[in-house]
């Protein structure tokens, strides 16, 4: 039986929205995993703690304290920061595509499918935003390439921070 292109046009853009989703988690549990170890509690009871913490701001606030703390070089110290400020930006885009409904409809123009995504938020004096705007291919790359991005960094400075060798070290 023949796909439907609309449906394969939505289907893939729920997969690039879960690709951006998915990383974006891993990079929170490796947030929390440094906590743990930081705070020397195991897994389950780490967890307890950090899954309380709502937000992302407030789990680089107890990693950085956590850091201090155990007496992490100034160093590493700033790399946390710089990275927590990154990550302060790429969750408003992470909660772009998790949060934001999606809308199917037909380019009257083109008569294409497109998959639309809805903005709807209520920032500053109470000003709303309510609108759509086409999904594009490149907007969903863009995405997950800052997600990736922000991953990727506390990934490589992920020894230094919990202050364990690095892969390279114990190689040798």
């Amino acid at each position: 039986m023949a796909r439907h292109p609309q449906r394969d046009l939505y289907e893939s853009t729920l997969v690039e929205i879960g690709r951006i989703t998915t990383t974006w988690a891993k990079f929170e549990h490796w947030v929390d995993v440094a906590i743990w170890y930081l705070a020397d509690v195991e897994d389950r009871r780490g967890a307890c703690i950090t899954t309380q913490l709502g937000s992302i701001h407030a789990k680089f606030r107890a990693l950085e304290a956590l850091m201090v703390e155990a007496g992490r070089p100034e160093p590493i110290l700033k790399i946390i920061r710089g990275i927590a400020g990154e990550a302060a930006e790429v969750v408003k885009t992470r909660n772009k595509f998790a949060h934001g409904p999606l809308d199917m409809d037909v380019n009257k123009e083109t008569r294409e499918f497109e998959v639309y995504l809805k903005h709807i938020s209520v920032r500053g004096k109470g000003v709303l935003t309510l609108e759509s705007e086409v999904l594009t291919k490149s907007e969903l790359e863009s995405a997950q390439a800052k997600v990736a991005g922000v991953y990727q960094k506390l990934i490589k400075h992920w020894h230094e921070i919990i202050d364990i060798p690095s892969a390279e070290e114990l190689a040798q």
